[in-house]
């Protein structure tokens, strides 16, 4: 038989019985809503956590810290070890595979100084050439750092709170002092001492101001990495004491998030202590499996009671066909038509219920997207958040499933068809 005999024929027993051939396929539709809008909901659980994390760090970013801490087991006890991280660490870590960018970071406390107000901060030196590896904020005024400008500052949105020492502050988000427009100073002096001589102001040089954002960036402060370390050997005691320096922290930029822990993996095998925001995916990453197997159970169950529904629609089919078989087998059907035409028939079912089934999980998607505010709270998601997200290999995946359902189900009733012999078949009334 050609595969048009196969249509044709197939499509006209379904439509001889279209009542049952409907009920047949809404048991596969619902089967195939409830898994696809189950795991859909774990989907969209996991993204939105994702989201958060991302909202608080960039999750391609490793940081290589300077002091490391492990598990004696002779002792018991933890212990901290300091390692030291220079130029060479940086140029090593630089060449690992999938890093695209590493600064990196040293720290220098300074006091500020505009009028009768004064704040005191900690700026942070770092490469400027690295800055768009790590997901800094746009300016909200003025520049980014640069080596071309380098005692110039940037600032986060409330990097630094300036209050007046002699008099009574109200702790609030506005700010005395205008960045960008006030005459500001700046000192070292008495910061890593108890000097009681008067501390000598210069200048303070302001790149610009980051946007409001919810990363630690907004509380922080930047300059060119060269100019901290002057300033560091200048003015830090350790430093004079030791005469080495030794940076707070790496950071390290990988190009995929899929990446970072085979890089992280390959820093800590060096020796150093690290981390990242994403060493929190793993913990979400099972929950959300887990989730998602719970919720993808509860749907399999019904696309499970469907298939039954199949498998007996189609054995009642024989029972209602057996003489319609007969001739088939008289006339010189092959034995492997008859039980292609059963399983095209069983298939299209599940190709109709799925089909249907995934119109509905769309809709029902979308209604529970538009009402995303108020239900995203409920499952501790922001309100901005989707509820439920059906990627396209899901919904592909789904359809797939469900037209493997409809000829696994009938299996078992097209090798029943074939079994039937052709005399006791034209012997059948009807």
């Amino acid at each position: 038989m050609k595969i048009k005999d196969f249509a044709v024929m197939g499509f006209k027993n379904l439509w001889r019985r279209k009542l049952r051939t409907i009920l047949t396929a809404v048991g596969v539709a619902i089967g195939t809503f409830s898994i696809v809008i189950m795991l859909s909901l774990g989907i969209a659980m996991t993204e939105g956590y994702k989201n958060q994390l991302a909202e608080w760090g960039n999750l391609t970013k490793i940081t290589v810290n300077r002091y490391g801490y492990y598990y004696d087991e002779e002792s018991g006890m933890g212990v901290s070890n300091e390692q030291k991280l220079d130029d060479n660490i940086v140029q090593t870590l630089s060449e690992i595979e999938h890093v695209r960018g590493v600064t990196p970071v040293l720290n220098v406390d300074a006091r500020l100084k505009s009028g009768k107000y004064e704040a005191w901060c900690s700026i942070t030196g770092i490469d400027p050439d690295t800055l768009e590896y790590f997901d800094f904020p746009e300016v909200a005024s003025g520049e980014y750092i640069s080596d071309d400008n380098p005692t110039a500052l940037l600032f986060g949105q409330n990097a630094c709170y300036f209050y007046n020492p002699r008099g009574n502050n109200n702790w609030n988000n506005e700010s005395p002092v205008d960045l960008m427009n006030d005459q500001i100073k700046i000192t070292f002096d008495g910061i890593y001492d108890s000097t009681s001589k008067t501390p000598k102001y210069s200048k303070l040089n302001v790149a610009g101001v980051m946007a409001q954002n919810d990363t630690e960036m907004n509380y922080s402060v930047y300059v060119p990495i060269k100019q901290a370390i002057e300033w560091y050997k200048k003015y830090n005691p350790q430093y004079k004491k030791k005469k080495e320096l030794s940076y707070e922290s790496i950071w390290v930029s990988v190009d995929d998030v899929d990446n970072v822990k085979q890089v992280q993996e390959q820093i800590k095998a060096m020796g150093y202590s690290t981390y990242s925001m994403a060493d929190n995916l793993d913990d979400v990453q099972e929950i959300s499996n887990t989730l998602q197997l719970i919720l993808g159970g509860i749907g399999a169950v019904s696309l499970l009671v469907s298939a039954i529904g199949i498998a007996n629609t189609m054995i009642m089919s024989i029972y209602e066909r057996t003489k319609e078989i007969g001739v088939m087998k008289v006339l010189g059907c092959v034995v492997t038509d008859i039980r292609k035409l059963f399983l095209f028939e069983a298939s299209i079912i599940g190709l109709l219920g799925g089909t249907i089934g995934l119109a509905l999980s769309y809709g029902v998607s979308f209604v529970l997207n538009k009402y995303a505010p108020e239900i995203g709270g409920m499952i501790g998601l922001s309100s901005n958040q989707a509820i439920s997200i059906i990627p396209i290999w899901l919904a592909l995946s789904a359809l797939g499933f469900a037209i493997l359902i409809g000829i696994v189900s009938g299996l078992y009733p097209a090798k029943k068809a074939t079994k039937i012999r052709a005399i006791e078949a034209m012997r059948t009334e009807g």
